[in-house]
């Protein structure tokens, strides 16, 4: 999959997504699918990042297979997490998908079975290997490849993170893998690369609910001397909704009947459609993503996007 990148000054417009769209839906999706038929996908290149870069100029495009569709259009925040709102934000305005194209805005595993920078070593990922260290919620990974010691060490770091990126894909790395380090030799109990994978999926099985939404997970103790419960969305990570900016906490007060200060079974059941009924009306704009409850209050803390009316929606 080849990869272009911009670094020129953006094009200012009132609605860069909007105006991206519109050429795509209009001629750009035509003529990335001729190209790519012509065997010339890099004739449409410099148009096509000249349009991704109105949208952001440090954001990376990608061509590739779908999954669905004959062709993958994904656009990237290259791993700037400054810029994942603006990717998710180009995906959420995306047309549907059809038999001719899909779109993404996360790296999804790939084909490509090695990886040269010029006048470097090629690095074959299947030589490579890697120890996994789980914790409670995520799986710290070391990654040791045969060609390290003829890199120079920026390049190996970086290679480290694309070995990674190809083998698990994006959303996977950021959600379930915690620290990453690039080994200078051989690990103990190493493993071969290709059974991170099945090791990583099967972690992230074991903390998601069935239907495959996040799981929560309740904490306990206390604030000024009274009985504090919190729970949260379960591993917390912006990954999953980084269009999600900003943080808005709503205060609820409840009777204290409980000597420990917590409400009620009937209570309980009134704070949680309350919970619900905010929630209904964000529509995609806004997520509870945890809330503390102690002393006869209940403390919501949604995630919305600043670019909505999601935060005043909620006031009101």
């Amino acid at each position: 999959m080849p990869i272009f990148k911009r670094r020129k000054a953006a094009v200012v417009e009132a609605d860069p997504i909007g105006a991206f769209w519109t050429w795509w839906t209009s001629a750009g999706a035509t003529l990335v699918a001729e190209a790519i038929a012509r065997k010339e996908p890099a004739a449409i290149g410099a148009t096509l990042s000249e349009w991704v870069n109105r949208v952001h100029p440090e954001l990376d495009w990608e061509l590739g297979p779908g999954l669905h569709a004959q062709h993958a259009l994904i656009v990237t925040a290259a791993g700037n997490p400054s810029r994942r709102a603006t990717a998710r934000r180009w995906l959420r305005s995306a047309p549907a998908s059809d038999e001719l194209w899909e779109y993404a805005d996360l790296r999804r595993p790939g084909p490509i079975s090695t990886i040269q920078f010029e006048g470097l070593p090629a690095v074959p990922i299947e030589q490579a290997v890697v120890e996994v260290d789980p914790d409670a919620s995520a799986i710290h990974v070391g990654v040791f490849h045969p060609a390290f010691p003829d890199l120079p060490v920026e390049v190996r770091q970086r290679v480290t993170f694309l070995i990674l990126d190809l083998v698990l894909g994006e959303e996977m790395v950021e959600t379930w893998i915690g620290a990453i380090d690039t080994l200078d030799r051989p690990p103990v109990d190493a493993r071969p690369i290709d059974t991170l994978l099945p090791a990583v999926a099967g972690f992230a099985a074991e903390h998601t609910l069935e239907d495959g939404s996040p799981a929560w997970k309740m904490l306990e103790g206390t604030r000024d001397g009274q009985r504090l419960i919190a729970t949260a969305e379960y591993p917390l990570r912006s990954i999953r909704r980084p269009h999600l900016d900003t943080h808005v906490e709503i205060s609820v007060g409840y009777p204290v009947v409980r000597d420990d200060g917590l409400p009620e079974s009937d209570m309980l059941d009134e704070l949680r459609a309350f919970e619900d009924h905010l929630t209904a009306r964000l529509g995609g704009s806004g997520n509870l993503l945890a809330h503390e409850t102690s002393a006869g209050t209940r403390l919501l803390h949604y995630y919305t996007d600043g670019t909505t009316p999601a935060a005043a929606q909620l006031q009101a």
